[in-house]
């Protein structure tokens, strides 16, 4: 382990106030020695997030996310270990020591570094070509039609790409940035003989920035008549489109506001509702909405509201959309735009009041799943009611009470005009083949409360290592005991290893390699209250504990293979015999 990095994690440890870093993203409030708050990870009205500054963790009741500030960094960025640490280092003016990093890493770095500032000259070259040259006539006047200002234009850093072939790339060139650069940004296309031309030309040019405002890419929206409509750079170690939000980075500050985000399909709906006032709208990339996505609305706002265009694909898109959002714990709601409007048109049109109430009206996410399939299906047969409560019943797992299940299957028997009982006992069968959201939450959970002496004495000992609690002699007499279930023999294990190598920190360490369901673990692990003054005592009855429950399972095992033995006809029985009786007798001592 290299001194010099772990000193720096100290230090960056020591100086990063997790109350002071959380509170950049969640209201906390102060309750005895805890702080709480709504939960940035999940949706939830109740706070069940709290902060407990001095043991430098944070854990919520409700998700089950926890532990140091570095691991909240990396929830709430969506970043890796050490690139959590490099952003709260240069939060607070720590230099990053550059020994631990491989020559892959410090070679990523520095060509992202490059391409974000290649980006922002392109970004300035492309806005002076909008407002300063000729070429942007015809393209302010296209934006102002649809109600797109100055004050919008520099929100979004609009700009535009003139008609040549080579005007960016002669203007990078004279910045000294090489080809290679621009061909790895996709701002410049390399044909087969060698020469290069600008990718977009004759566009308006949306940049498109990460949730840290680094412009990770461009799309061209033309002007005139032509194919594509829209024009984007390829992906890129740095522009993963199904990672990114268009606007997130200017919305996110409003949808706090506002407790929700607006989720539209294009670049150009999201950009027009903010001109007209809505401006906690973000939009997907050009691809269904994602997973990733999903998480990152779920770190700012519990509620996402669709508002897709109302033509067929739109409505598929967000019948799609509806269960990720549920699966990320999204509460949900989505817009019908009327007339077979986009949001764009309609906004446009119509006005932000009216947008407003569409917003207001929105259906719910179950509400739009349920009519929209009803809506796909013929239920005037026999065989097409069937169909239809065969398709509806799985959205149904999705609902958040056995309540609202009753309420809706109540409603569906009376739409197809079908027995309630015959509903129910045909959504039992999909709720035992299926997975409800309930049941993960209580999978996810099951170990939270103890449920033996044995789980609470590993639990505690744990602990007792994580913090190098008086551990290490008496967990020499342990080599080989196996905990009671996976995750706790994987923080086990990962933590006698860090311990060998006298590592300073354990929990962030443990964090950042466990995995999800042990981390977790780790957590309720790490919430709770030791009796410091009889720490010795508690360790040693833990250890008496374990080596009990190690000498239950080994008794367990002889004892079968005796009667196995003795049921077959073999001598050997006796000897295994002998064995369970020697065991059982340790036990009592």
């Amino acid at each position: 382990m290299n001194e010099e990095y772990e000193s720096f994690k100290e230090q960056v440890r020591s100086q990063a106030d997790i109350v002071k870093v959380v509170s950049e993203y969640v209201d906390l409030k102060k309750k005895g020695n805890r702080y709480w708050g709504c939960c940035p990870f999940h949706g939830e009205k109740t706070p069940s997030f709290t902060v407990t500054p001095e043991k430098n963790l944070f854990h919520c009741f409700g998700c089950h996310a926890g532990g140091d500030v570095f691991n909240f960094v990396m929830k709430i960025e969506n970043v890796t270990f050490p690139e959590a640490i490099k952003s709260l280092a240069n939060k607070y003016g720590i230099p990053i020591p550059e020994s631990h990093k491989t020559e892959r890493e410090i070679l990523k770095e520095r060509t992202s570094k490059q391409i974000f500032e290649l980006n922002a000259l392109a970004v300035k070259f492309f806005q002076a070509c909008l407002l300063k040259t000729k070429y942007g006539t015809n393209a302010i006047e296209y934006l102002k039609a649809r109600g797109i200002t100055s004050e919008i234009i520099e929100r979004f850093s609009l700009g535009l790409a003139p008609p040549a072939y080579d005007r960016l790339n002669k203007a990078l060139i004279e910045k000294k940035i090489s080809e290679e650069l621009q061909v790895a940004a996709g701002l410049i296309v390399k044909r087969q003989d060698g020469r290069v031309y600008d990718r977009f030309r004759d566009r308006i040019i949306i940049p498109i920035k990460d949730a840290r405002g680094h412009v990770v890419g461009f799309t061209g929206r033309i002007i005139n008549k032509g194919e594509p409509k829209y024009l984007n750079t390829g992906e890129t170690d740095w522009f993963i489109k199904r990672k990114i939000l268009f606007g997130m980075d200017v919305a996110f500050k409003n949808a706090r506001v506002k407790n929700q985000i607006i989720v539209v399909e294009g670049h150009m709906d999201a950009i027009s509702l903010h001109a007209n006032g809505i401006d906690w709208t973000v939009a997907t990339m050009g691809t269904a909405f994602t997973e990733q996505q999903a998480r990152l609305i779920g770190r700012v706002v519990p509620e996402v509201v669709f508002c897709f265009d109302s033509d067929e694909a739109g409505l598929n898109a967000a019948m799609l959309a509806v269960p990720i959002a549920f699966k990320a714990g999204l509460s949900v709601k989505v817009i019908n735009v009327p007339n077979g409007k986009d949001p764009d048109e309609f906004i446009r049109k119509e006005g932000k009041d009216a947008f407003l109430k569409l917003v207001a009206e929105a259906m719910s996410g179950m509400d739009y799943q349920i009519k929209h399939t009803l809506s796909q299906n013929d239920f005037s047969t026999l065989e097409g009611k069937v169909k239809t409560v065969s398709n509806i019943l799985p959205l149904l797992i999705d609902c958040k009470s056995d309540i609202e299940i009753g309420k809706r299957i109540r409603e569906l028997a009376q739409t197809l005009t079908v027995d309630e009982n015959l509903i129910i006992s045909e959504f039992q069968k999909v709720r035992k083949k299926g997975t409800s959201n309930v049941a993960n939450r209580l999978i996810r959970t099951s170990f939270v409360v103890a449920s033996s002496a044995l789980e609470q004495a590993e639990r505690l000992l744990l602990h007792c290592m994580v913090n190098k609690a008086g551990t290490l002699n008496l967990l020499e007499t342990l080599e080989e005991y196996d905990f009671s279930n996976e995750e706790r023999q994987e923080i086990y294990e990962k933590c006698r290893m860090l311990l060998n190598e006298n590592v300073n920190n354990i929990s962030s360490e443990l964090f950042a390699t466990l995995k999800e369901q042990a981390a977790a673990e780790l957590e309720v692990i790490l919430q709770l209250e030791i009796d410091e003054e009889n720490l010795k005592q508690l360790v040693q009855d833990c250890v008496k504990q374990l080596k009990k429950a190690a000498l239950e399972r080994k008794y367990e095992y002889h004892s079968r293979l005796a009667a196995e033995l003795e049921q077959s006809g073999d001598e050997k029985f006796l000897q295994e015999l002998t064995e369970s009786q020697r065991i059982k007798n340790e036990i009592r001592k």
